[in-house]
């Protein structure tokens, strides 16, 4: 691991780029003039055909803390790991190349790390549906918590989610883990065991990065089978607090209620997915009882859970009013 410039250690900033040329300018340029300056930018070109790539290597001659990574299309997970493999920082945040960030994005994260002692650190986003879209002014909130505390707001869905974006992490974390390639859902797959592996967590309640919507994303894009990759993980991730912390499987069965509802409201009810509605409907089933008769579990998951017992059909609209209200 490298100290760099006037004893500040090198940070890593992962990027990995795929088909974003439109967007990609923005993302680099809210990257390269960053008040920290001393930065390991890897930009991995995923296998792009629309000029991102090209856009990366001139960004490289443009400025020299840039490292460029160009491979086959191999997905977020396989784009990550490969920059993961030889990064030299003591310090690692992921930026998506369609998104952009504060000039002081790297600097907050670092010094709430340094502060607070703190293993990973994590700030807040602002989703982004037009250039007229500003952040959000709140007064500054931050809180500590050990690795355990910080599992159980995960499976709450409290405070944080487990996008690797507005999170900085020590790089160590990374030496037995790696994201799962293939997979949608990926930070999810990995959150548990980096939080676990932390000793502290320092989460602020200022926005840091700005998270573009966009409809032909992963997240926008038509369903499909690797949708169901979050049923999958929530259930992994059930069997390792099962294992680890076996206090904390009300949080668990929370969280797995809540992945098979986020899919089950991605799933198009006109159109044939049945074998598909039929496993999402079970875990909803299986789940949603437990979620109504837990405690620390949110409002708003005991209120989608109860009104399961109304059907499929009356949870689509539900869920189609519930996602317009969020979108406002």
């Amino acid at each position: 691991m490298e100290k760099g410039i006037n004893g500040f250690p090198l940070i890593s900033v992962i990027v990995p780029v795929y088909n974003v040329n439109q967007y990609l300018e923005r993302c680099l340029e809210s990257i390269i003039s960053q008040t920290y300056h001393n930065l390991e930018i890897l930009l991995v070109d995923d296998g792009s055909i629309d000029g991102s790539g090209e856009t990366c290597d001139r960004y490289a001659l443009k400025d020299m803390r840039i490292k460029v990574i160009h491979k086959e299309n191999g997905g977020l997970s396989s784009a990550r790991n490969a920059a993961i493999d030889i990064l030299t920082g003591t310090y690692i945040t992921c930026v998506d190349s369609d998104d952009y960030v504060t000039e002081d994005y790297v600097e907050y994260l670092y010094n709430l790390l340094q502060h607070n002692h703190a293993d990973i650190s994590m700030c807040q986003l602002k989703k982004i549906y037009s250039d007229k879209d500003k952040l959000d002014a709140v007064p500054i909130m931050t809180e500590v918590l050990n690795g355990k505390d910080a599992i159980k707001y995960y499976l709450y869905q409290k405070k944080f989610t487990a996008s690797a974006h507005c999170k900085m992490y020590k790089c160590e974390l990374f030496h037995s883990l790696q994201y799962p390639v293939g997979k949608y859902h990926e930070d999810m797959a990995i959150i548990c065991q980096l939080l676990d592996l932390s000793s502290r967590i320092v989460i602020s309640n200022q926005q840091k990065y700005y998270y573009v919507q966009r409809e032909d994303s992963i997240m926008g894009e038509k369903f499909n089978s690797k949708k169901m990759h979050r049923i999958e993980i929530a259930e992994e991730i059930r069997s390792f607090i099962k294992k680890n912390h076996p206090d904390l499987i009300k949080a668990a069965n929370d969280r797995c209620f809540l992945a098979a509802i986020q899919t089950f409201r991605e799933l198009p009810l006109e159109r044939n997915y049945h074998s598909y509605l039929d496993i999402i409907w079970k875990e909803i089933v299986r789940y949603r009882k437990k979620v109504i008769t837990d405690a620390d579990a949110k409002v708003s998951h005991k209120v989608m859970a109860l009104s399961t017992y109304g059907g499929k059909h009356f949870l689509n609209i539900l869920g189609i009013c519930y996602t317009h209200i969020n979108q406002q």
